[in-house]
């Protein structure tokens, strides 16, 4: 039950009872091969910059839900949460989403659904790829390109946003790491930069030119591009007039010697030479980050904070940084990562009893877990949900495809305050956060969403039956109590937990109408207890 927490949007008891069967091993070897085939990404057009006076029923062809559906990312959080919620990918969906929160675009900045679908695809594409390649894709994706302006960054008016977190926040960050991902200290006690202004000066000139994907740009494949629409499902195109043609000397570190030092152009006489240029320095430049000794130690750090622990021991990250290191050039390195991360000795064995281990359950986390867990259903208890649960993370701080900043919505160095411990998730957890937490609790077990045309055409709701028909079979509750220990907390319910448990369930008098008030008092305390919020 753990591994399936950690492995994907929450334990279902099919599932479960499957991996017990199979194995482990065996059900990541299928994970790696499971694409989003049966809930595929929506296929949105792409739309104008300007919405059209069309759009919302200004026109019979144009669906009144035009705005929502076309402007807004609703079509994204649609498909995420039923992909959550029902997905037969879910390991793959689980990476995607740690992925999306490190390579980070927003809806903020992201005007159109469609924008933000072709960087889904994007990421889809390298989740179980290459670290190298899932840079490069990143970097020429028109969405990242808006979201940190290399869209809009040429050789006369160039733009640092991109260079600047390509390093700070997607790589390598702001200091020497050992493999352990421990700081690496000067002589003098001090953490040693990675990178300084001059770095992101010459960095920034190597990407400048590039621009959403335009059939008049040199060489320009667009075959998505449509007539008066940004083409934001192509890899952005080079304006070769908007190339920086000068030297520049990137980052310096040991074995950095064949990458950090980039030529000023001698052969851009013409559009083929500059645009040779721009791309093998493009090249070039993602190699000297790639070949950074922290590339390793820092992604290898982050993915296990989103899928396993907080803060995890500096030998769990050295083993991770390992395989990252061994499987450099392979097609499937992040798939032996990932493999690596899950089987790790951290995160398997007995129950974890080190107070440090674990993580706050984010909130979307939180959300799908408990709906996951009980058999979330259309709001009529027959057919599936719609997916439209965004509200309730979104009320815990965690709108999905709506991060605050490029930043995302906690930091992966975040110290939990008076401690020395790290918990990315306690940057949101907040008075106000806490209390959004129990109402997602009280609203999910004591109600559901009703259905509300158009935005909730099925509604959602969990299914209690089987909890019920337990409670009911019981006076004592304690079938009751086993099974949600069972089911939310891996059979580690403490002693005093179960006893205060049972006596709310038990002051609930004992009766077939009352069956089902028993069973919902049970979940709703061990969803919002902080035993179950840290998924340990």
């Amino acid at each position: 039950m753990r591994f399936l927490e950690q492995a994907t949007f929450g334990p279902t008891q099919a599932l479960d009872a499957r991996v017990r069967r199979i194995g482990l091993r065996t059900w990541l070897a299928e994970q790696f091969e499971t694409d989003y085939t049966d809930i595929p990404y929506p296929d949105i057009p792409l739309m104008p910059s300007n919405q059209p006076t069309t759009c919302d029923g200004g026109a019979d062809d144009v669906p009144i839900t035009c705005r929502r559906d076309r402007y807004t990312m609703y079509p994204v959080q649609i498909w995420f949460f039923q992909n959550a919620l029902y997905g037969q990918a879910q390991l793959r969906h689980r990476v995607n989403w740690a992925l999306n929160q490190l390579w980070v675009i927003s809806g903020t900045d992201t005007q159109q659904s469609s924008h933000m679908i072709a960087y889904q695809e994007a990421i889809n594409q390298n989740i179980f790829g290459n670290w190298r390649q899932l840079m490069y894709d990143m970097t020429l994706n028109p969405g990242m390109g808006n979201y940190l302006d290399m869209i809009r960054s040429t050789r006369t008016n160039p733009n640092e946003n991109y260079p600047r977190e390509i390093m700070q926040l997607f790589n390598i960050g702001l200091f020497m790491l050992n493999q352990d991902g421990t700081l690496q200290l000067d002589g003098q006690g001090n953490p040693i930069p990675t990178y300084d202004q001059t770095t992101v000066t010459n960095l920034t000139k190597v990407f400048t030119g590039w621009r959403d994907c335009r059939t008049t740009d040199f060489q320009a494949s667009c075959p998505n591009a449509v007539p008066g629409s940004p083409d934001y499902k192509d890899k952005m195109s080079l304006n070769t007039s908007n190339h920086d043609l000068t030297a520049k000397t990137l980052l310096t570190y040991p074995g950095s010697s064949a990458t950090q030092n980039i030529a000023a152009c001698t052969t851009c006489t013409s559009q083929q030479g500059t645009y040779d240029y721009a791309y093998a320095s493009l090249n070039q430049a993602l190699d000297n980050i790639y070949d950074h000794p922290n590339v390793a130690p820092f992604v290898s750090k982050y993915l296990i904070q989103q899928l396993v622990t907080g803060d995890p021991s500096p030998a769990y990250v050295g083993r991770i940084s390992a395989v990252f290191n061994a499987n450099r050039t392979s097609p499937t390195q992040m798939r032996e990562v990932v493999r690596a991360i899950l089987l790790d000795p951290e995160a398997r064995g007995d129950v974890k009893t080190d107070p440090n281990y674990g993580k706050l359950r984010e909130p979307v986390q939180l959300t799908t877990n408990l709906y996951r867990q009980l058999g979330v259903t259309a709001a009529n208890g027959s057919g599936q949900s719609d997916g439209n649960i965004s509200r309730y993370p979104r009320n815990m701080a965690q709108n999905a495809f709506y991060s605050p900043t490029v930043f995302n919505f906690y930091p992966p160095n975040y110290v939990i305050p008076g401690t020395s411990l790290l918990g990315p998730e306690f940057a949101i957890f907040t008075t106000g956060t806490s209390i959004a937490r129990a109402n997602f609790a009280n609203s999910a077990v004591y109600s559901q969403i009703n259905v509300s045309q158009p935005d909730t055409p099925n509604g959602t709701k969990l299914y209690l039956d089987d909890l019920t028909a337990l409670a009911a079979a019981d006076s004592t509750g304690n079938r009751l109590l086993d099974e949600v220990n069972t089911r939310f907390m891996h059979g580690t319910m403490s002693p005093e937990m179960r006893s205060s448990i049972l006596t709310a369930v038990t002051a609930i008098t004992f009766s077939q109408a009352n069956a089902r008030a028993r069973a919902q008092a049970a979940v709703y305390l061990v969803v919002t207890s902080s035993q179950y919020q840290v998924q340990r």
